[in-house]
């Protein structure tokens, strides 16, 4: 009976050990589930983050690619338009109806250049209108004299642009022999005195620090010699002075001068009638020349990503000059 008991004992205790051991293994085995449960959970949420990220990160990247698009469209439409609407095209076409003049200077400095110092050489850049044009401007090594288009709808920020440079000129348009889309408020011949004082007026309140106007395309205004004489009257009376851009071997500019004495001087030389860069670096080293048989020389060029990054690389091609700024040129 004592060991009947005894055995009975053994078998309850072995049946409780089971039990417990059950409960400890459902307990582990619950633990280890919920462990991988959370884990999974965690590793879903960490991809869900990663794949949130990434989709952020493309949007992102989609507007910068959309963004760049744009602006190349743009830059493609605003180049393609100083393309078909500069003064090399009106200077090509006035120079054959008549022979080209010489690409000497009309007149000398009549402050002489110490024969310790070098030539000078001013470098225009004509058709400043976009912010594009101004970072790669600013890029150049050397002095670089803008020459901005005042405001109008397409280039409303062209007076803004120029309060970044402690130098600069100011494009004015003027009426030209063959020219389908002047810009807005061309001067145009038959123009009153009234009307063009008024402009220049109003040129120098938009652009207060210019010392300098050049023109736009101009082939007739600058041909005619009344007209000349009213723009220097006008240039007269708000102390600015005038760079020929020469798109006509007709230019009154030179004769007017000789009545009303005003700072002025004409271009020598485009640098960018063709946009290559060996033509331009060519063009560029005819200007040297110039400057070192005259004593100065003046270039033009546009403000073509070909023509400014050209510019850049070419500080070799003017070791035997000092680039200035145009009003640094005394007369």
């Amino acid at each position: 009976m004592k060991k009947r008991k005894i055995k009975h004992k053994k078998s309850s205790n072995s049946l409780k050990y089971l039990v417990f051991f059950l409960i400890i293994a459902v307990f582990s085995l619950s633990g280890v589930l919920i462990y991988l449960i959370i884990e999974k959970q965690n590793k879903e949420q960490i991809l869900k983050q990663q794949l949130t990220q990434k989709e952020q990160a493309l949007k992102i990247l989609r507007q910068k690619v959309s963004s760049l698009e744009k602006n190349l469209k743009k830059e493609h439409t605003e180049e393609k338009y100083q393309h078909e609407y500069s003064e090399i095209q009106d200077y090509e076409s006035a120079s054959k109806l008549v022979l080209p003049v010489l690409s000497k200077p009309e007149k000398k400095i009549i402050t002489i250049t110490p024969k310790h110092e070098k030539p000078k050489l001013v470098i225009i850049i004509d058709d400043m209108s976009y912010r594009y044009q101004v970072k790669l401007l600013k890029e150049i090594p050397f002095k670089i004299t803008p020459s901005f288009f005042p405001p109008t709808k397409s280039h409303p920020n062209t007076a803004i642009y120029a309060n970044r440079f402690t130098h600069y000129m100011v494009h004015l348009p003027m009426e030209a022999l063959n020219y389908s889309r002047p810009e807005p408020n061309t001067l145009n011949v038959g123009d009153s005195y009234a009307k063009i004082e008024n402009r220049i007026k109003e040129i120098k309140k938009i652009f207060p620090n210019a010392k300098f106007i050049n023109n736009h395309t101009g082939s007739k205004f600058t041909g005619d010699y009344q007209s000349m004489y009213f723009l220097f009257k006008a240039l007269k009376a708000h102390n600015l002075g005038f760079v020929d851009s020469r798109t006509t071997p007709k230019s009154k500019a030179a004769e007017v001068e000789k009545r009303i004495k005003i700072p002025m001087f004409s271009r020598n030389i485009f640098l960018d009638n063709k946009e290559e860069p060996s033509y331009i670096r060519n063009q560029l080293k005819k200007a040297v020349k110039i400057a070192k048989k005259y004593g100065y020389a003046i270039a033009i060029g546009h403000p073509h990503k070909i023509t400014l990054t050209t510019l850049k690389n070419s500080k070799d091609l003017l070791s035997q000059v000092e680039v200035v700024y145009i009003d640094e040129l005394k007369n």
